[in-house]
């Protein structure tokens, strides 16, 4: 019996230190195990933010289809995301991928419905899921998730993934960091989007600036280009003494005057064929594209007479000194087309004012009648 004790005082520590031990390597296990599934999630997630920063300088757009595209690959039930810009007390969807989306693209969110989902993440300043009494943004939505966009300045967006399967997005915080983290990506695009919309865009008059209109002009007329094929003419409209207008109404009023022969000009040229520019101060451009030369003359004449009998709010007569050139006739090149209008706009001014010249060769132009 004393041998039997003095046995088992000697086995059941050493059984109690290889149990204590046995479970250490276990919780080791677990943990490397733990620890390599978070590397490879750390680095998916690494990976994403820096395609979605590589798409970042291509659009926001191209930002949002690369977050698709990594939240699919993590949850395939994921069939939709949408994108929503503040828009006064609104939030508008400004971009919607996905089937059931696409319906959507349209849509708005009023910021004060507390009761939506996406409402109720942008006031809250912190990313939602769907619950409770929450509505979601499409009814057919069985599991989503909210995220806003925030700055100092103010709230820059919200993003919204969505699924109807009710196997997805349950309070998934691994989908939350990956979008937030293309949030970022997506600011800056919009960031860049906007910068080059204020370089592109005259502030004044939403006219394309001058360098802008030059770069549209030289490309549409380049070697091989599409325009080159087919008539093109040159408008060069400058209005006749501005200075008298700020002079005797004041620069306030000479931008009135300058906004109104922009509207005038976006009035006789059409959408998505010509091209619109404010070439500095009150001088402006228009490229009239797939027009013969007689048809841009008569139609920059119907400009010229609707400056004339618009009322711009002051009491002194608006009128403009137009130019028209057109190509491959009058000139070989952007460049030298932008010479032969701004000679025959010139002309116009030397005979008179208030009408419409246009190029006959190379150094002789001749005013409409």
């Amino acid at each position: 019996m004393p041998l039997l004790v003095l046995i088992l005082s000697l086995i059941v520590p050493f059984a109690a230190l290889a149990w204590v031990a046995w479970r250490a390597h276990a919780r080791l296990r677990d943990n490397a195990r733990l620890h390599r599934v978070a590397c490879d999630e750390a680095s998916a997630e690494l990976a994403s933010l820096h395609a979605c920063v590589e798409s970042s300088r291509e659009s926001s757009h191209a930002v949002l289809r690369q977050l698709e595209r990594t939240l699919r690959a993590i949850d395939p039930a994921v069939d939709a995301l949408v994108a929503f810009t503040p828009d006064g007390n609104e939030l508008r969807c400004s971009f919607a991928s996905g089937v059931r989306a696409e319906h959507f693209v349209t849509a708005r969110v009023a910021r004060d419905a507390q009761h939506h989902l996406v409402a109720h993440a942008a006031a809250l300043r912190h990313h939602a899921v769907l619950s409770g009494s929450l509505r979601p943004f499409m009814p057919t939505d069985r599991r989503a998730l909210a995220i806003p966009l925030c700055e100092a300045d103010g709230l820059r967006g919200v993003l919204y993934a969505s699924s109807s399967s009710d196997m997805a997005l349950a309070r998934n915080e691994r989908v939350a960091r990956i979008m937030l983290d293309a949030g970022l990506a997506y600011a800056l695009a919009c960031e860049r989007e906007a910068d080059r919309a204020d370089a592109t865009y005259d502030a004044l008059t939403g006219l394309l600036t001058p360098r802008a209109f030059r770069d549209r002009l030289h490309a549409e007329l380049a070697p091989g280009a599409q325009a080159t094929r087919i008539a093109a003419s040159l408008w060069f409209i400058d209005t006749d003494n501005f200075k008298r207008v700020n002079d005797e109404f004041g620069h306030a009023m000479g931008d009135v005057v300058l906004q109104g022969m922009a509207d005038v000009l976006r009035a006789h040229t059409f959408v998505d064929v010509d091209i619109a520019g404010r070439n500095g101060g009150d001088e402006f451009c228009a490229l009239v594209r797939e027009s013969q030369k007689t048809v841009a003359i008569e139609r920059a004449h119907a400009l010229c007479v609707a400056i004339r009998e618009r009322d711009f709010g002051i009491p002194l007569r608006v009128t403009a000194s137009i130019g028209v050139a057109t190509f491959p006739h009058d000139a070989g090149s952007s460049n030298a087309l932008l010479e032969a209008a701004d000679g025959a706009m010139y002309f116009s001014k030397r005979h008179g004012r208030d009408r419409v010249s246009f190029a006959v060769d190379a150094a002789t132009y001749a005013v409409y009648r």
